[in-house]
């Protein structure tokens, strides 16, 4: 190794040092880190993989809910299926832990674990996403509605109704007329 202002090589002379009992060959070395490089591969495999899952069904919500948008429902219903893939993702997730005996779970298989923590967290950010937009749409047409109706009232020459004390008089007669049935039934 030289130096900024050496012209001579220095050398070091170090030592491996290894606590361990067993010696390796190098073939078993080799082994071993190729074993390691594959291991991490793999996990970076599982997370795109949770990540296409997600992004796979995550299209089929959308696409599920725009239709039945377009189909004319409203309310609860487009909500439901937005939500349901999340609930099965969370279920087929909870499949990957084993309570024995314990409150903290075990883990039985560590990809698919993590394959089914990605795919939930994009399906339910699709899901906030598309009940955000529903709810949106909600508020929209309610309120374009009432601003309908108060411009075809004034076009067309409609008065607002007269605000009236109906349900207080039905209530009152319909009081009286209970009074005198019973006064007049204790009276035979």
């Amino acid at each position: 190794m030289l130096t900024k202002n050496e012209k001579t090589p220095i050398y070091f002379n170090a030592e491996i040092v290894d606590d361990s009992s067993t010696s390796l060959t190098g073939d078993e070395y080799d082994s071993q880190h190729i074993q390691q490089a594959i291991a991490s591969t793999d996990s970076s495999i599982t997370i795109f993989r949770g990540i296409a899952q997600g992004a796979v069904l995550a299209g089929f919500q959308l696409i599920s809910t725009q239709s039945l948008y377009l189909a004319g429902c409203v309310g609860l219903f487009p909500a439901v299926v937005a939500g349901l893939p999340v609930g099965a993702s969370v279920a087929a997730t909870l499949c990957y832990l084993r309570f024995e005996n314990s409150l903290i779970p075990k883990i039985t298989n560590r990809q698919k674990l993590a394959i089914g923590v990605t795919r939930t967290a994009m399906l339910a950010a699709s899901s906030y996403k598309l009940t955000g937009d529903a709810q949106q749409m909600d508020s929209i047409a309610r309120g374009s509605f009432q601003v309908f109706t108060q411009q075809v009232r004034e076009f067309e020459g409609i008065e607002q109704p007269s605000q009236n004390h109906f349900g207080f008089l039905l209530g009152f007669w319909v009081c009286a007329a209970l009074a005198l049935f019973l006064f007049l039934r204790k009276k035979r």
